[in-house]
């Protein structure tokens, strides 16, 4: 199963594959149903629109195939642009235009609305297809990377780290791990360790 460790929408999608330091030998999306299952475990939809995304996919596989096809190619496509970013080096153009595509897609397929207190983007649910999940996911990027503050956007460092992304939220932003139970407790029991044998020689 995936983790949620990102703390924004598009680092958990990046984070869908189980290491980032190192070649990933494993894919918790490998699927469309799997994408959307994911898309409901973070409540990107509503219950009604999963549910109708679901039947559309499991109606048309060669569409889900290639719909999903999509998604992990951005998945790879974000990647680099938060990993250049992080690094301090600018993101491939390319990279940045097709987020670019995405986010107009995306912002197609919404309306502007008034709640209580303000005006917000809102799904037009009669407009969604299988590419849902990529487009809100580009929308998340676009809004992290327009307001967000990216000397936050951090990578749990290799080798002991699995090289997933987060957000650092933390007060002083001194967040080193992807999480303690996950990375961090392992990286610190095996410092542990390596301090135990040097004492018995």
């Amino acid at each position: 199963m995936p983790f949620f460790f990102g703390g924004r929408l598009c680092l958990d999608f990046v984070n869908t594959v189980n290491c980032r330091s190192k070649p990933a030998t494993k894919d918790y999306i490998p699927d469309m149903a799997a994408l959307l299952g994911w898309c409901s475990q973070l409540t990107v939809f509503d219950a009604e629109t999963l549910t109708r995304l679901q039947t559309i996919a499991e109606k048309n596989a060669p569409v889900a195939k290639a719909a999903h096809a999509r998604a992990t190619r951005f998945r790879e496509t974000l990647f680099a642009i938060f990993q250049n970013t992080i690094i301090g080096e600018d993101p491939p153009k390319d990279a940045l235009g097709a987020l670019g595509e995405l986010v107009s897609a995306g912002r197609q397929r919404q309306c502007l609305k008034k709640d209580a207190e303000r005006f917000v983007w809102s799904w037009d649910k009669s407009r969604l297809d299988l590419d849902a999940p990529l487009l809100a996911v580009a929308l998340s990027a676009e809004a992290m990377l327009i307001d967000g503050d990216l000397q936050r956007l951090k990578a749990c460092p290799g080798p002991e780290g699995c090289g997933w992304l987060f957000y650092d939220e933390t007060k002083n932003a001194s967040r080193r791990w992807c999480s303690m139970e996950h990375c961090g407790g392992a990286a610190k029991a095996r410092r542990h360790a390596a301090r135990l044998r040097e004492k018995r020689l």
